[in-house]
């Protein structure tokens, strides 16, 4: 998933009319000149009239200019002055862009986005559409995501009619509001998932794959049970319907060695591998027969079916007549099977965040400082040690997908020692130390996807067993992440209760039998799906064996049981303009999850932390995350109300300043909380380029014609001096020191307008090469490598594989090219003779100490 399609993203005000943009502009005068004055400290009184006349100018414009929008207009006109370069977004390549043919690294204006600001603009959107350039384009879908942030796809009329068998898989508007309609937040984000990042699952056969039912068993759990009316909180023991494949199904490991998200018209989740014809084979008793969703009898053998779906997974499956007529649809129409996110090869360890430190609020000051370690030594060794340069650079081999610049430092490591590989470890340092202050901390811990026993999942489906065993009991995992480990703390973010699910860790021959994935794989015995709030459809969590973080979780968590209350459930409207409108409508006034999440963060970091509030809350922000599918969350009674509020009115911690870019007048002085105390536990260890085996730079191996300097064109140099200046402005996103090869669409434009001027590519890169290597010699090289990375890496490649197949390599020590002799050398002539002697002194202290233990032992 590493190409991108380049769209415009605009807001509503780019469909305004003249008269209205007049307004607009007007409103906005007005405000930045109150603005003004009140930064202004002669003369108050003075200042204080003025400021209140501008005010009146502002409340008569802007109630003048909701006037004027709530008459509508229409079908409005998308203003062409209103996309420029800075209202770009890239998006990875999906179903979507597959199916509409778009081209790659390219611009198109056969989808536009659309930001909310004026619902009076939004309604006409809707309702009538916009038109741009003679071409006429209409409300095709919003995520769930997107609905949080007020955003809304547009596509063009005659495209989306073109095309909409396809992404529908043969379903109509007209064919679901026959049937009753739907819930429209729920229709437009399972229509949004032809938009997902994903790569085409080309060798995908729906004729080997079935659905069937999801494997939901009561499970008996203590919970805190919260009353949605009164908000009362009450502890009781309770048999719990869970449904443990909600979101995932199975794959044979014939057809995929691990766990992928999978995306199809109305269909999304996780498939897991497992062996479920071994399980046949090995249970003779066993019914190969299976009916699916709508009581079809499918022999998984005869019909060597190699995927089972789940009813959960399948969104629109009442709209179907059978499974058949979705198949031929599919087939028909040229519908794409996609993957999204695989199982990732275990790699580095991952960080702990604020949200999960601060709920270990019993940790020692010593715990601490053993849960710092591993950041801190991070810190130290940044600049004294060539591997760790590497990894934090995220040139190492963990890191699957890298950028141009990690490709080079892959391919060329002596780049370490040049002067821009220092500035963006400086950077990188910096990051490191501020995002540490404000709780991410590296642990022994990896994230990995979230599977369900699906063993017990084959004991129900082809043993028949209401109540199965499976291979893990009540308060088990199993992760081969860490086979030796014998227990984990399981997380998933958000983390707002104490959410710590410390579990025995089960990894035997039977386990590693069938559970043949990295995933964290749980019981369907255990209520650990209530405490982390996850579902089977992709979720991940991020597995711990930090030994220290499992003894504080095992404390904090005694007489701590999962929450629970009941969700609301979506109801179903006719799909048509006004239910579109007015449901997008009703999801931006669900709530702000960001408040909740601060405002439980205020709490935890209080000097007592009421946990009853802590409930309530979680409750709340779970209410206003599914709002935008469901239109429906709990009021809160006014007793209630008046002491959340009570603890809520303090400013947020002092640890914001380094997690959420805080200034320090908007937040609590630093106190003695966990997170706090990160302030004084983390090193600030000043940078110390002391690493002593970089090798030898060589800039000229970046060049196409390494052995002829570049005649530098003043012209393209002082393009490039004059965009890099100014390219902070030519986007909407903050471009970081180190975004090298980011893909950013700002970068392409440079590359574009560099290429006005001289057209041929590897003389414009040789040309850049020579002014910032070798006669400016800068430290800040970002645009270079963002602008012609690719170009950049191809040379390095030719130049410097060059030399590796000719018999070279680096050596680990110094860093120095020498001849490649063996396959087991690794180091050069004068680094292996000191190792040899190192090794000698080594073995002769060892046999000397054994001898004179002897003799100890002989006296």
């Amino acid at each position: 998933m590493e190409k991108q399609v380049h769209m415009y993203s605009v807001d509503t005000g780019a469909f305004f009319s003249e008269e209205e943009a007049r307004l607009q502009r007007r409103v906005t005068k007005n405000k930045r000149f109150k603005a003004a004055l009140e930064k202004r400290r002669e003369d108050p009184e003075r200042i204080a009239g003025s400021a209140r006349r501008a005010g009146e100018r502002i409340k008569k414009a802007t109630a003048l200019l909701k006037q004027t929008l709530d008459k509508g207009s229409g079908v409005r006109a998308l203003r062409p002055e209103q996309l420029t370069p800075r209202h770009v977004v890239s998006l990875f390549e999906s179903t979507l862009t597959r199916t509409l043919q778009l081209e790659i690294d390219a611009l198109t204006t056969d989808l536009l986005i659309v930001q909310t600001y004026y619902y009076a603009v939004l309604r006409d959107l809707v309702f009538h559409g916009f038109d741009y350039l003679g071409e006429h384009y209409v409300c095709f879908t919003a995520s769930a995501g997107q609905i949080r942030t007020k955003k809304t796809m547009f596509i063009k009329e005659a495209l989306l009619k073109r095309h909409r068998a396809a992404l529908m898989c043969g379903l109509t508007v007209e064919d679901i509001n026959a049937q009753g309609g739907v819930n429209v937040n729920k229709y437009l984000a399972y229509l949004a998932l032809c938009n997902s990042a994903t790569d085409r699952w080309a060798d995908f056969d729906i004729d080997r794959a079935i659905v069937v039912d999801d494997f939901e068993t009561a499970v008996e759990a203590t919970v805190d049970a919260i009353d949605e009316g009164t908000y009362k909180v009450t502890r009781e023991r309770r048999r719990i319907s869970i449904n443990h494949t909600d979101g995932c199904g199975m794959i044979l490991p014939g057809c995929a060695a691990t766990s992928r998200m999978v995306r199809m018209p109305w269909i999304k989740g996780l498939l897991v591998p497992f062996a479920f014809d071994r399980f046949l084979q090995n249970h003779p008793q066993a019914d190969s027969k299976v009916k699916d969703i709508y009581g079809r009898t499918y022999d998984l053998i005869a019909d060597r079916i190699e995927i089972v779906f789940t009813r959960s997974q399948f969104k629109m499956w009442p709209f179907y007549p059978s499974w058949d007529a979705y198949k031929q649809a599919f087939k028909r129409y040229g519908c794409q099977a996609a993957i999204g996110n695989e199982e990732e090869e275990a790699g580095r360890d991952a960080h702990f965040n604020y949200q999960m430190l601060q709920t270990l609020d019993g940790l020692g000051e010593e715990e601490l400082r053993q849960m710092c370690a591993a950041t801190n030594t991070r810190i130290r060794q940044i600049g004294s040690s060539r591997e760790t340069m590497l990894r934090v650079l995220g040139a190492d081999r963990h890191r699957a997908r890298k950028n141009y610049y990690q490709q080079a430092l892959t391919i060329y490591p002596e780049l370490l020692a040049d002067t821009y590989s220092r500035e963006v470890l400086k950077q990188v340092k910096r990051g490191l130390v501020k995002r540490a202050w404000g709780g991410k901390i590296r642990i022994d811990g990896k994230h990995t996807f979230i599977c369900p026993d699906l063993y017990a999942f084959c004991e129900r489906l082809l043993l028949g067993i209401e109540a199965p065993r499976g291979l893990l009991a009540d308060g088990e995992v199993s992760c081969s992440l860490y086979p030796d480990k014998p227990k984990l703390d399981c997380l998933r973010s958000p983390h707002l209760y104490r959410e710590h699910a410390v579990r025995r860790n089960v990894v035997d021959q039977e386990k590693k039998r069938w559970f043949i994935t990295r995933g964290l794989y749980t019981s369907c015995h255990d209520s650990i799906s209530l405490l982390l709030m996850f579902d089977a459809d992709g979720d991940k969590s991020l597995v711990c064996a930090e030994e220290t973080l499992i003894r504080a979780a095992e404390r904090q968590m005694q007489d701590i049981v999962p929450l629970h209350y009941p969700m609301g459930k979506a109801q179903p409207s006719r799909l048509e303009p006004k239910t579109i409108y007015e449901g997008l409508i009703a999801a931006y006034s669900g709530g702000n999850i960001g408040k909740i999440s601060n405002d439980i963060t205020k709490i935890w970091n209080s000097a007592a932390p009421d946990l009853d509030v802590i409930k309530w809350l979680c409750m709340e922000n779970n209410f206003t995350i599914d709002y935008a599918k469901t239109l429906y969350k709990p009021v809160r009674p006014p007793r209630i109300d008046e002491r959340v509020k009570a603890c809520t009115r303090a400013r947020p911690p002092h640890f914001f300043v380094y997690a959420k870019d805080k200034r320090e007048q908007e937040v609590e002085p630093a106190g003695d909380r966990i997170v706090d105390r990160l302030r004084r536990t983390i090193v600030n260890a000043r940078l110390n380029f002391s690493a002593a085996n970089l090798g030898t730079f060589d800039y000229r191996l970046l060049k196409y014609k390494p052995s002829a300097p570049a005649r530098v064109d003043p012209r393209v140099v002082d393009r490039y001096a004059e965009l890099d200046r100014h390219k902070r402005f030519m986007t909407m996103e903050p471009l970081e020191q180190d975004s090298s090869g980011d893909h950013l669409y700002v970068y392409k434009e440079i590359r574009r307008q560099l290429l006005e001027v001289q057209p041929d590519l590897d003389i414009v890169t040789d040309m850049l090469v020579d002014h910032l290597y070798k006669h400016q010699n800068s430290s800040f090289k970002t645009t270079l490598w963002s602008s012609f990375g690719d170009v950049l890496v191809r040379n390095l490649q030719r130049n410097v594989k060059q030399k590796l197949t000719e018999g070279y390599m680096a050596c680990i020590v110094c860093g120095k090219r020498t001849p490649h002799t063996s396959n087991n050398k690794r180091h050069c002539t004068a680094c292996a003779a000191e190792a040899r002697r190192r090794y000698k002194a080594e073995k002769a202290r060892q046999y000397r100490a054994e001898q004179a233990k002897k003799r100890m032992g002989d006296a």
